[in-house]
């Protein structure tokens, strides 16, 4: 995708939800792998996970399609064909068939279970002190998702979080992610006196980490070559923080920075934006 193509995208309304996922969007879940090897290892299926749109790994492979609600599909679970090398299988093909059909249905529960964390995740991110403007109509939804996925394509990294700061108890309680396991959004919060990174954004500077020893030293909450830290600011309050990651060591130059200032305007603009909404309502109410 050229640049022309992606400002474009960029400076349109997102669209609605559409039947088929964006193959990047499809969510990951980190113990689906170890449990593939424990299949194999245990059962000689070997068996994997590929997300919606993507290519198959053999023509001749066995494809079973996790079902969602509305008629998407994540992906599939495809049985690879045998060729000797997970072990002797005992299983007949038509209990494989229904094993890895359990174990898709499995998977479709899974991810219903992360998209309602993640859309209730987002709605707590709104609640939070701003100023009274006038109401808008705009729903908020998946707006945040969207604008890390954006954010992160934009400035060429492999994954964003963001960071809502609770002032009653000093934490960092993670609201929305792209490019991560989305069961992140079930880990408890991050001390905020443990979060020396974030701590030093919520101050006004962006923090980059692309040495080792600096992530020890500041506390990444991922594990990535390179990560940036930037504070989320509202004209009235510190509502967070925003962190990208990417997969290469790198640094961020001025435009890397302009952009994220950007990024971090739009989302403090589309918190407020469902703030007032959600006061709006409860006046209608």
């Amino acid at each position: 995708m050229n640049n022309t193509e992606f400002y474009e995208k960029h400076l349109r309304t997102f669209p609605d939800n559409s039947v088929l996922l964006d193959h990047e969007d499809v969510p990951f879940f980190g113990s689906l792998p170890g449990l593939l090897r424990t299949v194999r290892n245990s059962l000689g299926l070997d068996i994997v996970f590929v997300r919606a749109g993507a290519r198959l790994p053999d023509i001749m492979s066995r494809c079973f399609t996790v079902k969602v609600d509305g008629g998407k599909s994540p992906g599939n679970l495809v049985l690879l064909p045998d060729d000797g090398s997970a072990g002797k299988v005992t299983m007949s093909n038509e209990q494989q068939e229904e094993f890895i059909n359990s174990l898709a249905l499995l998977l479709g529960d899974a991810y219903r279970w992360q998209q309602l964390v993640r859309k209730y995740e987002e709605e707590l991110a709104s609640v939070i002190p701003l100023p009274a403007i006038e109401p808008s109509e705009i729903k908020f939804n998946d707006t945040l998702f969207n604008i890390l996925k954006a954010g992160s394509k934009l400035l060429n990294c492999q994954a964003s979080s963001f960071y809502v700061l609770n002032t009653t108890d000093n934490t960092l309680k993670l609201r929305s992610c792209w490019g991560l396991p989305e069961e992140r959004l079930l880990d408890a919060p991050r001390l905020l006196h443990e979060s020396l990174a974030d701590i030093e954004a919520m101050l006004g500077q962006a923090v980059i980490l692309n040495e080792d020893y600096l992530f020890e030293t500041w506390q990444s909450p991922e594990s990535f070559p390179t990560a940036i830290c930037v504070p989320v600011m509202s004209p009235v309050t510190i509502i967070g923080t925003l962190w990208f990651f990417a997969n290469v060591r790198r640094d961020f130059g001025c435009r890397d920075r302009y952009l994220i200032e950007i990024i971090t305007g739009r989302i403090s603009a589309e918190l407020e934006r469902a703030a007032l909404e959600r006061e709006l309502a409860k006046k209608i109410a």
